[in-house]
């Protein structure tokens, strides 16, 4: 036993002394990397250990290859950025810039509902997921950037789930979501990155034919310019060419066209429900009124309904509706597109059509109010 508890020391001994001496000077600052290793190998040994174990490691990416030195990495708050890790993984960065991920803090710091909430609860919500702009590990989380952890729906899911987004409760509850739980196996299953990030692709808009939230059939690009019809083909045969690896060409397009077709009748009843508030509001009925209330950050005093509606300060039959196109009706579309039935129909559609019954009657009540107080 002593002599193994002797032995083990050595080979630990011997793996610090050759991280240290094979290890160049950081051709920044002269700072040598066997210091850091020598100091958080102590202080923060799971982040170490990690690193120790990961592909970075072995191929001699260390501390001072990311973060610089500790100047600059106090000052980014130990942040490395896209452009950072770009430096070697250039297709991947170019790609990234082309998707949505690419845009997500700074919509956030623009968007109404996010300056909304008080600044000092900011980071905990919204941030948490937006920072995805800023951070490569978001996805690949350091210090291991594994890519078998980044391809695995549970990755995902740190954003992608909840009632306003569940990508990953709609894709579980899916045939495919299903095969793949049973099985732990992307050749008889997709997983998310097989469709979204076919070929290892970062443009993590890949192959949207039709978004993004808060829109009909208005197709458009990063900035919100609207595309061509030939373009909005363009991508949709991107998908097709995907969904090809299993299913005939027929078949894709039929039921991609079927998601379309939901998407469009989520629609319908959303824009009956806006019609209903949008009348309440020009017979002077909603309270508070636009008058009444505090300014929307964005829009001012005018009545939003749809993204970026608020769901504080508002009227109820406004809260009705934020429930309504926040979290049913986007159940019903995105579902649509992930082939879940349950969420499609069950907690999408019907909620939808109970949430249009509660706007109008609570309309009408609004209007019989008025009724009685005029007697």
């Amino acid at each position: 036993m002593k002599v193994s508890f002797v032995f083990v020391c050595l080979i630990i001994l011997t793996l610090s002394l050759t991280m240290c001496a094979t290890v160049q000077k950081n051709e920044y600052d002269e700072i040598d990397v066997g210091f850091c290793i020598s100091c958080h190998q102590e202080r923060t040994p799971g982040l170490f250990q990690s690193w120790v174990e990961s592909k970075h490691a072995k191929k001699g990416v260390n501390c001072v290859t990311c973060h610089i030195d500790h100047q600059a990495a106090f000052e980014q708050k130990s942040m490395v950025f896209p452009d950072k890790c770009g430096e070697c993984h250039k297709k991947e960065f170019e790609e990234f810039q082309k998707g949505r991920h690419s845009l997500g803090w700074d919509r956030m710091r623009i968007h109404g509902e996010y300056l909304g909430i008080p600044p000092e609860i900011r980071t905990a919500f919204c941030e948490r997921c937006h920072i995805v702009q800023k951070r490569c590990n978001s996805c690949h989380t350091s210090h291991s950037f594994s890519l078998k952890e980044a391809r695995d729906p549970d990755s995902c899911a740190s954003c992608h789930l909840g009632p306003d987004h569940p990508h990953k409760e709609m894709y579980e509850t899916s045939l495919h979501g299903i095969v793949y739980k049973l099985t732990q196996d992307p050749e008889r299953a997709p997983r998310c990155v097989t469709c979204h990030m076919p070929n290892g692709t970062h443009n993590s808009s890949f192959g949207i034919a039709r978004g993004p939230v808060g829109t009909k059939s208005e197709v458009v690009d990063l900035k919100q310019a609207p595309i061509s019809k030939e373009e909005e083909e363009r991508r949709r045969e991107e998908m097709i060419r995907v969904c090809t690896g299993c299913h005939s060409r027929r078949f894709a397009r039929e039921h991609l066209e079927n998601a379309d077709q939901v998407k469009e009748a989520g629609f319908e009843l959303q824009d009956k429900g806006k019609a209903a508030i949008q009348e309440i509001e020009e017979e002077g009925l909603l309270y508070p009124s636009l008058a009444e209330r505090m300014p929307h950050p964005t829009e001012g005093r005018t009545l939003v309904l749809a993204d970026p509606q608020l769901y504080i300060g508002t009227s109820y039959i406004e809260r009705l509706f934020f429930t309504m196109f926040k979290f049913h009706s986007i159940r019903v579309w995105k579902s649509g597109y992930h082939f879940s039935p349950a969420y499609t129909h069950g907690f999408g559609w019907t909620e939808m059509q109970l949430d249009l019954i509660d706007i109008k009657e609570e309309a009408e009540k609004l209007r019989q109010m008025i009724q009685k107080e005029k007697r």
